[in-house]
């Protein structure tokens, strides 16, 4: 999920395991344990964007990694707590500043790693907390971290190195329904003193809360499910696979991507509906197109990537390959969908693969998001 909602994940995790020996510390620590597993986009400054958006929520977001980092975090933190501060800092922001392209950020970047470790040569700690204990608070705030990515559409790779990758789809990866009310609750629990039984009665309540919505958004995809399977069959829709997750920012709106013999379709369903589902009409697989290049790397990664939820469309300079699991912008046969790739024959006749972008300005997000709200309310 995003940034944020990982950065109050780990936290509230931290001060779980560990809140009541060290206090603000351990949601300190457990925010950046929850945040370490997602540094794995800067891959994507030393590699292709085809090949980072592959190994993306890769070996980062396993089991095998939160079990490793977190013997070798918890040793670190044990031997020399501030320094290991320090290193962490100087790597996330020192690797931000050489990879940004702006100049101001930059110098952003590294005013923030001398202010950090000006803080760090002033700061007196005392700890007795052993290896054993800093082990389990990292542990569990790396492990949550694909846990809770796992509910998105994207998933993760979480028994790496295993290709196997889970992915509920039950939650957007920005909800402020799961993230503000556990934001809320957290800061609420770091205004109590370590002592005070009132600090873990809340934070108790934030994961409380936050899981609790997360297993009725389960729910809620459930009764999509069977809504979206009901109106195929009474439409006489006959299908292959079905594919469900909801619409952004939500989990009142859900979209089905349905896989047929020879094509897809889609729809939308808002837990207020009270009218049919209308399926879009019905897109070619088009799958035939990439035979020719079948042996080609990246069009093998993009298949991978993909799964098997794409179509392909020739266009007047090659190819466009769309993964449709992410949706449109727009809730009618005409709306673009959020992920494409053009496969184009360079001059020397070598095929390139390049991730086919949006611009803000391609999309009126003012009309984009009220077609949005108006949906939700219902059909």
């Amino acid at each position: 999920m995003d940034s944020l909602t990982q950065i109050v994940l780990g936290a509230s995790v931290g001060e779980a395991v560990l809140g009541k020996k060290i206090g603000n510390r351990a949601m300190l620590w457990g925010a950046i344990a929850g945040t370490i597993p997602d540094l794995d986009v800067f891959i994507r400054y030393f590699t292709d964007p085809i090949t980072s958006t592959e190994i993306h929520r890769g070996v980062s977001h396993s089991i095998l990694f939160a079990i490793v980092m977190a013997f070798v975090l918890g040793w670190l933190v044990h031997k020399n707590e501030k320094l290991t501060f320090g290193l962490l800092t100087l790597s996330v922001f020192g690797l931000t500043a050489i990879v940004t392209p702006s100049a101001m950020f930059r110098i952003i970047m590294i005013l923030l790693i001398l202010g950090v470790f000006t803080l760090i040569y002033f700061t007196k700690i005392k700890s007795t907390v052993t290896a054993k204990d800093w082990g389990k608070l990292f542990f569990w705030s790396l492990v949550t971290h694909p846990l809770l990515d796992a509910h998105t559409t994207w998933g993760t790779q979480l028994f790496w190195p295993f290709e196997y990758r889970l992915a509920y789809k039950n939650i957007f990866v920005a909800d402020p329904l799961y993230t503000v009310p556990f934001l809320i609750l957290v800061i609420a629990a770091l205004c109590y003193k370590r002592s005070n039984t009132k600090r873990t009665k809340i934070n108790n309540w934030a994961l409380i809360i936050s899981t609790s919505y997360m297993a009725l958004t389960l729910v809620f995809k459930g009764i999509a499910q069977y809504k979206f399977d009901s109106a195929l069959k009474e439409q006489g829709i006959a299908y292959t696979e079905m594919d469900t997750q909801p619409t952004p920012l939500n989990s009142i709106l859900w979209s089905a991507q349905i896989e047929t013999k020879t094509g897809f379709t889609s729809g939308y369903y808002s837990l207020f509906d009270s009218r049919p589902i209308a399926f879009h009409t019905e897109i070619p697989k088009g799958h035939y197109l990439l035979k020719p290049y079948e042996n080609n790397k990246q069009v093998q990664q993009i298949k991978k990537i993909a799964t098997s939820w794409y179509f392909v469309e020739k266009d007047t300079n090659g190819l466009v390959f769309t993964d449709i699991r992410f949706g449109q912008f727009g809730f009618d046969d005409s709306a673009q969908y959020m992920w494409k790739y053009n496969l184009k024959k360079n001059i020397n006749g070598k095929l390139e693969v390049e991730r086919s972008d949006f611009s803000p300005r391609d999309i009126n997000m003012k009309k984009a998001f009220g077609d949005l709200w108006t949906r939700i309310k219902g059909n």
